[in-house]
């Protein structure tokens, strides 16, 4: 009886009490598991996985981001930064439309990031400006659209640098972030920079601005401006598309397009560079490479069947990574600042033409950021390329070099750099492929021509100098050598003469010249006749011309 009646004073033994423990337990397990879940689906949400794949907008950014060198670092990391939960959750929370905006289909292709965190909240949590990075030995290596695609290699040394003023260095690419450098970009893809700021180290502030923009003071004073740091350059370092030829130069690299395919890399990048509609419709396009080797190399095809057909499908799967027709993305979508080759990258400020006040502009200089860029052929040994920048003429330091030295370039240049050749066969140092037979645009330089006068014999030995100096553009200046002057007088000699040939173009005004219809004996000087108020005066276009030169073009009908 004593025992049950101290049972029955057991709070526990109460049927309610009995039933609240229960909730309690119930309401503690449920609580564990919410938490749990929130936490399960709060990392789920942050991953890459449910970025790439969960929404199918993000596709092509996603496959891009497989083979980049931030393949492991969650998206959430640079689209939010990286803060304490209860900050990104306000970041991730406003990116709710993000999600009304894919249900209701409210939104324009191709899809370009907006609202990205500076740098500084993402990038340098794991890359540390102050550090200083030594120089770096870049090789960039390509193919030629030939029949034995023949294979090319580009020696260059990157100047990355950075670290602080402080302990001597700030300078090379990397003086960019150590620095403060402002600017207005007047274009949402920051294409299109005209005002550019610098605060050096000892607060000196230096506004460079581009004069054919025409802006004005409101404009500058109003304007957003952005403080320069890694994304301004590295844009797409996480969202590649390579371009057609660099897709092929990549696939013939890594193996797995067959060199000894004739003419692959030529043939290949023209059916990358086809327009297909869809993905079904660019494999079946690309899978015609087949069939132009079983026609047109059938010898080769039949040796090489499996060669070719590997060559195919390596070009199709390649495809289906860069180019993606619903989304209307390739590789020509998003502009890449990396360097100045495809894009304008450096020259949106390095173009020569960003003035200070005082008349000083950035400078368009080749060897700031990388050594003078050498190109060997396949078997040739690899190039010695100076590490430091020493003995440079004051000239050479000169803002626009890269544009002007062909005015001045002399005789005394060959004491550097050795024998002089102008073309693009990388046989000596003025020859550099890299600098010349190609055009670079984004800064109005071009070298992309064959040189009008063949340059052999005595003109073999001309430095540019004796006909640039007097020119502000390429021209035929022939009176700077040959004495006496033209019969027409110091007129600009390709009024007449095409740059295919002296000889060539001679005969054809001596072909378009009229006889003249009357016997020249004892006429020499026509203009007593054809003058002004003679008999039939000259054409409106020899006006200028002496009358003893008449004979150089007309001759007398009968050789009288």
């Amino acid at each position: 009886m004593k025992r049950l009646r101290l049972l029955r004073r057991n709070p526990f033994n109460r049927p309610g009490m009995v039933r609240r423990s229960l909730l309690t337990l119930a309401l503690a397990v449920a609580g564990v598991i919410l938490v749990s879940g929130t936490v399960r689906v709060w990392e789920y949400t942050n991953s890459a996985q449910f970025c790439g794949t969960a929404c199918h907008t993000m596709p092509p950014e996603y496959a891009a981001y497989q083979r980049s060198p931030h393949a492991r670092v969650a998206c959430v990391e640079c689209h939010l930064g990286r803060d304490s939960v209860t900050v990104i959750f306000g970041r991730k929370a406003g990116d709710l439309s993000h999600v009304l905006k894919l249900v209701t289909s409210n939104y324009e292709v191709p899809i370009y990031a907006t609202g990205m965190r500076p740098a500084r909240e993402s990038c340098e949590r794991c890359h540390w400006p102050q550090k200083f990075s030594e120089d770096s030995v870049r090789i960039f290596r390509d193919y030629s659209p030939d029949r034995s695609n023949t294979e090319k290699d580009t020696y260059l040394i990157t100047r990355i640098g950075g670290g602080t003023h402080r302990v001597g260095r700030g300078y090379g690419i990397h003086w960019h972030i150590e620095s403060q450098v402002w600017y207005i970009a007047t274009d949402e893809r920051k294409q299109n920079i005209p005002w550019v700021r610098v605060i050096d180290s000892s607060g000196k502030t230096t506004d460079y601005v581009d004069p054919t923009a025409n802006l004005t003071a409101e404009f500058i004073a109003t304007a957003e401006k952005r403080r320069m740091d890694c994304i301004d350059c590295h844009n797409r370092v996480s969202h590649q598309f390579l371009e057609p030829d660099q897709a092929m130069d990549q696939l013939l690299t890594q193996k797995q397009v067959d060199r000894s395919i004739p003419f692959i890399k030529q043939k290949g990048e023209e059916v990358f560079r086809a327009k297909y509609d869809t993905i079904e419709n660019a494999v079946q396009g690309i899978g015609k490479l087949e069939t132009f080797y079983q026609q047109q190399y059938p010898d080769f095809y039949a040796q090489n069947r499996e060669k070719v057909q590997q060559a195919v499908q390596a070009i199709q799967s390649m495809y289906q990574q860069v180019v993606f027709p619903n989304m209307e993305l390739s590789w020509g979508t998003h502009p890449d600042n990396l360097g100045h080759d495809r894009w304008p990258g450096c020259f949106r400020c390095h173009d020569g033409k960003h003035f200070a006040s005082d008349g000083t502009s950035i400078r368009l200089h080749c060897n700031i950021c990388h050594s003078i860029p050498r190109t060997v052929q396949e078997g040739e040994p690899a190039p010695a390329i100076s590490l430091s920048q020493s003995g440079e003429p004051p000239s050479h330091l000169a803002a626009n070099w890269m544009a002007e030295h062909r005015f001045v370039a002399n005789g005394n240049c060959t004491g550097c750099h050795g024998k002089h050749t102008f073309g693009a066969d990388d046989s000596n140092f003025c020859s550099n492929s890299n600098c010349h037979g190609r055009s670079w645009d984004f800064v109005g330089l071009s070298a992309a021509f064959t040189h009008p006068i063949k340059l052999e014999g005595k003109h073999a030995d001309l430095t540019c100098n004796r006909c640039h100096e007097k020119a502000t553009r390429p021209t035929y200046v022939c009176a700077n050598c040959h004495e006496p002057p033209h019969p027409f007088g110091q007129g600009v000699c390709e009024e007449c003469h095409t740059p295919q040939g002296w000889k060539e173009s001679a005969a054809k005004v001596l072909a378009a010249a009229p006889p003249v219809p009357h016997t020249l004996t004892g006429r020499d000087n026509c203009l007593a006749c054809h003058g002004e108020n003679g008999v039939k005066p000259v054409p409106p276009d020899h006006s200028g011309r002496e009358g003893t030169s008449c004979q150089t073009c007309h001759r007398a009908a009968g050789g009288q």
